[in-house]
Order: C-alpha cells, then sequence, then structure tokens
C-alpha cells in the first residue's frame, strides 16, 4: 500500500486519541480523529476514510448521546462500504458490536503492533474483494448452493443465516467462489489474497482455510476440497 489509507478514530477520551494517532500516523496512515458520535458522522459525510477505529462507549455520562453502536448502525446503512474496528474496554460487548456490523474488535488497552497487523490485514482484504468486484462490476454477489457471498457489503450467509468471517477468511473465500475448480497451491493463494508483500509462512492458509470451514459447519472437503500436497480448490 504506498498511498496514505485515512483513518478515522473515533473515541471520547482526548488521550486515547492522541496516543492511536501518534501511533498510526508514524504507521504511514493519514489519520484524523472525533471526539463524538455527531463529529464522527461529519467527518464521515466531508471525507470517507478506509477504515474507521470506533469506540463502543462514547460520552457515558451523557445519556442523549450517540454511542459507538448508533454510529456503527449509521455507518452500516451508508451506500459506500466502511469496515469499522470497534475499540472498548469491555469485552462483553463483543458479540453485539460484531452483530451489529463490526469487522473486528480490539480490547483495550491495545498491543500496538497487533493493531496495526489488524488494520493492515483489513484494509488489504477490502482491497482484494473492491478489486474482485471491479473485475467483474455485473457480479455484486457469488452464490453456491445454500451460500451467498455479498461482495459489495462484505457479508457471507448461509441458508440464511449471516456468518462472521475475517476479512482475510472472506477475501479467501471470495476468491476460490471467483475461481471455481482450479488448483490453487498455499503460495498463489497467499500471493492472490493476502497480497506479494505478505511475508509469512504458506501453513498460514491452512489455518484460514480451517476456519472458513469451521464456521461455516463444512465437513473435510466439502465445498473446499484439499488438493494433498498442493494446496486447496472449491468444488461445486
Amino acid at each position: 500500500m504506498n498511498e496514505r489509507l485515512a483513518l478515522l478514530i473515533v473515541d471520547d477520551e482526548e488521550a486515547i486519541r492522541s496516543a492511536l494517532a501518534t501511533l498510526l500516523g508514524r504507521a504511514g496512515f493519514d489519520v484524523r480523529v472525533a471526539a463524538n458520535g455527531t463529529e464522527a458522522l461529519a467527518r464521515i459525510a466531508e471525507a470517507a476514510p478506509d477504515l474507521i477505529l470506533l469506540d463502543v462507549v462514547l460520552e457515558e455520562s451523557n445519556p442523549n448521546a450517540m454511542g459507538g453502536l448508533d454510529v456503527l448502525r449509521h455507518v452500516r446503512a451508508l451506500n459506500r462500504f466502511i469496515p469499522v474496528i470497534m475499540l472498548t474496554s469491555y469485552p462483553e460487548w463483543q458479540i453485539e458490536s460484531l452483530g451489529q456490523g463490526a469487522i473486528a474488535f480490539v480490547t483495550k488497552p491495545w498491543d500496538a503492533n497487533a493493531l496495526i497487523l489488524q488494520i493492515r490485514a483489513t484494509l488489504s482484504a477490502i482491497q482484494h474483494v473492491r478489486k474482485e468486484t471491479q473485475a467483474a462490476p455485473s457480479t455484486d454477489e457469488l452464490r453456491i448452493g445454500d451460500l451467498v457471498i455479498d461482495l459489495t457489503r462484505y457479508r457471507i450467509t448461509k441458508a440464511g443465516q449471516e456468518i462472521d468471517l475475517t476479512p482475510i477468511e472472506f477475501a479467501l473465500l471470495a476468491f476460490l467462489a471467483r475461481n471455481p475448480r482450479r488448483e490453487w497451491t498455499r503460495e498463489q493463494l497467499l500471493n492472490q489474497v493476502w497480497g506479494y508483500e505478505w511475508v509469512g509462512y504458506e501453513r498460514t492458509v491452512d489455518r484460514h482455510i480451517a476456519a472458513v470451514r469451521r464456521k461455516l459447519h463444512l465437513q473435510r472437503d466439502e465445498l473446499i476440497e484439499t488438493v494433498h500436497g498442493t494446496g486447496y480448490r472449491l468444488v461445486v
């Protein structure tokens, strides 16, 4: 990613906004900040960011203020998809946040390296899926049996039930679904989905395939077939 991608940090604590802005600015991002929900929506209207870091609890002392989940619902209603990573000190908000459409959930205090990796992985996966969609603009979704892959909203449903996949898991499944019945090596999948700049082990692919199978409740070699000694292919 050579261009400076824009991040919007939404948190009612100035110290947290400042710390995140410094950390992510040094990591090469164009960082913007908002102290509350109203300010966040105004910033988004001015110039939509590439990703939002959003605190779950905003202005807790003001019962009339917009909370983080309110902002999340507004963002999800926009025509353009913007990935949202939720920030909070309360792990019990995780299910609610993800259920409302957040991409990921980070608990305070955060690990700096892990947070940057999460942001970069999310942006990389979203860019990959957008590139795939632009290559075939007439296709907004892919259907395989009772599985629906929504390429504009980045949602997966199976038999009408939404499945929670991480951005990389989504991009991996979408790529395989776009290119069915073809064998892909682990190295090819790393290049196609993670990107040529990825530095890591090929077994990373195995872990993500295993996660997709588990979340979709697939038996081994059901839908996603292991090509022994090579990699994987999607069978339909």
